[in-house]
């Protein structure tokens, strides 16, 4: 009796199909990003405990040269060999090279206190300056990062991880 009426369904069930799609999409690719990261963990474990066992060897100068040179000389092969381009550091920002500061402090004082108070309690308490500095940023949209302000209800998520790390840091 009324095509239109049927023709809007049609429309209608098409559209939601598609979204249903696009929402799966989203999922799979994000399924791909936990399992990197969580693959990043692991790696982030592992090596924090081999630079405590690099600081049975080494100075902390000697470490965070021999991590930084390695990470430098890759950097170096990749922007030649893959990229095809000068090495230039014109054009990004003067504070984006604070990140290599930051990994001499990260390598230095992740080697100094695993060696002291091991590898699991110095990885559980770096997250909770893991997850300070990155609230910051995403509030404030520091360093040109989208911003997402906190919200009052993450608090309870963030007492939860606290909590958490506390009894692991006790053992």
């Amino acid at each position: 009796l009324f095509p239109e009426a049927a023709e809007c369904g049609l429309k209608k069930q098409s559209a939601y199909g598609k979204i249903a799609k696009t929402e799966k999409k989203n999922r799979e690719e994000n399924s791909v990003y936990f399992l990197f990261l969580i693959l990043s963990g692991i790696f982030q474990g592992l090596m924090v405990s081999l630079n405590g066992q690099l600081g049975n060897y080494y100075s902390l100068f000697g470490i965070c040269f021999f991590v930084h040179a390695i990470a430098a000389v890759l950097l170096v092969l990749y922007v030649k060999g893959k990229e095809k381009k000068p090495l230039s550091f014109q054009g990004a920002p003067p504070y984006v090279f604070l990140v290599g500061f930051m990994g001499v402090a990260m390598v230095a004082s992740s080697s100094w206190c695993t060696l002291r108070i091991g590898a699991t309690a110095m990885l559980s308490l770096s997250v909770i300056g893991q997850m300070i500095s990155s609230a910051l940023v995403d509030h404030y949209g520091w360093f040109g990062a989208e911003k997402k302000p906190f919200r009052l209800k993450q608090l309870p998520c963030y007492a939860l991880v606290m909590a958490g790390i506390f009894l692991v840091v006790q053992g």
